[in-house]
């Protein structure tokens, strides 16, 4: 009998394995983001091209990342957690990402599917932002949000102070005619000519 020939394992990881020198790596990185590659080779006891070297294949892998962006505690920003039932996610999503308070969203089992952060310069703005745009204007059975008091570590969030300003908001309101605003309830969209905050 001829013997049977072994499949090729469609399934084969594409990545190596992470082993402990990777693991270090990461783990100084975290601590400290500016760590110089020398250092490094010094600490682990290889050399500064073998850390580059695996620096960048964690990177290639997705394993490790970097953010630069701004401390929400030390800028003093607001962040708030929105839960929330999506009849349509992708509209929802859609929606969202228009909005320059909007930071990010994750899909979620229970009583709601999605969960999104928002930020801002004050809560009444945040606020705000949840009742007259998301309650009014998205395809959600119902809204729940917290306001995040404090992170017990440093939490780094991209923003966008540069962004363009122009009458009408990505989401198509009106700054200037919003009760919202025109009665001191709300700094205005960042992404609005009549903004009045500093920072976003």
């Amino acid at each position: 009998m001829t013997p049977t020939k072994n499949k090729p394992n469609n399934t084969r990881k594409l990545t190596k394995t992470i082993d402990e020198i990777d693991r270090e790596i990461l783990s100084n990185l975290s601590e400290d983001p500016e760590i110089s590659q020398t250092e490094l080779s010094h600490r682990l006891k290889i050399s500064q091209p073998a850390v580059s070297l695996r620096i960048r294949k964690l990177e290639e892998k997705g394993v490790l990342a970097r953010l630069i962006g701004t401390d929400i505690k030390k800028a003093q920003l607001f962040l708030a957690k929105v839960d929330l039932t999506a009849n349509n996610v992708p509209k929802v999503l859609e929606s969202l990402e228009k909005c320059p308070l909007y930071l990010n969203c994750f899909l979620t089992s229970g009583r709601h599917n999605m969960t999104c952060l928002l930020i801002g310069e004050n809560m009444r703005s945040i606020m705000s932002c949840i009742d007259s745009r998301l309650r009014q204007n998205l395809p959600v059975e119902n809204i729940e949000f917290d306001m995040i008091v404090t992170p017990t570590r440093p939490f780094i969030v991209p923003v966008k102070p540069k962004m363009e300003k122009k009458a009408v908001t990505p989401c198509g309101a009106e700054c200037s005619t919003c009760t919202f605003y025109t009665s001191d309830r709300c700094l205005g969209c960042p992404a609005s000519i009549h903004y009045k905050g500093s920072l976003l």
